[in-house]
């Protein structure tokens, strides 16, 4: 990986990352916010653990590999996402929040492939939330952060 390319910064238009990966963040806050109950800021160790959470429910035992493939490979990684975001005044922020609040928060291992624990639902088959596929047409806010091939 070219080194302009190792803190998510954009190169030549491209993120390092995929557009489902800031689709993926944006629906895991809004998913955390709604399990916490009522609307308010989140700090970034209260999003890792809704994604942590949201991931498995999506995914199970594939939410590392799937994540890999959009390369998110570590918490700094959602840090990355998260401010670009920002940024692209998707998301807002306090003063109090940083990008090193998303730095080593947990390994991607330990919280996905070791705490994988399945739910089943009545008739025993494994229970999943799977995100819903957005058409192309509901991610233009995400263009900002796909390449295009327009430079």
């Amino acid at each position: 990986m070219p080194a302009d390319q190792s803190q998510g910064e954009p190169v030549n238009g491209a993120s390092r990352y995929s557009p489902e990966a800031y689709q993926f963040v944006m629906e895991a806050l809004s998913c955390t916010v709604k399990q916490i109950g009522e609307r308010r800021h989140l700090t970034g160790r209260e999003l890792l653990e809704g994604i942590r959470k949201f991931a498995i429910d999506s995914w199970g035992l594939m939410a590392r590999p799937v994540l890999n493939s959009w390369g998110v490979n570590s918490t700094d990684d959602f840090g990355e996402i998260v401010f670009s975001l920002i940024d692209a005044g998707l998301l807002a922020k306090t003063d109090k929040d940083k990008k090193e609040d998303f730095k080593q928060v947990y390994g991607f291992i330990e919280a996905f492939d070791k705490s994988y624990s399945p739910q089943l639902d009545k008739k025993g088959r494994i229970r999943r939330k799977m995100p819903r596929i957005r058409t192309d047409d509901e991610i233009n806010w995400i263009l900002p952060f796909h390449d295009t091939g327009f430079n």
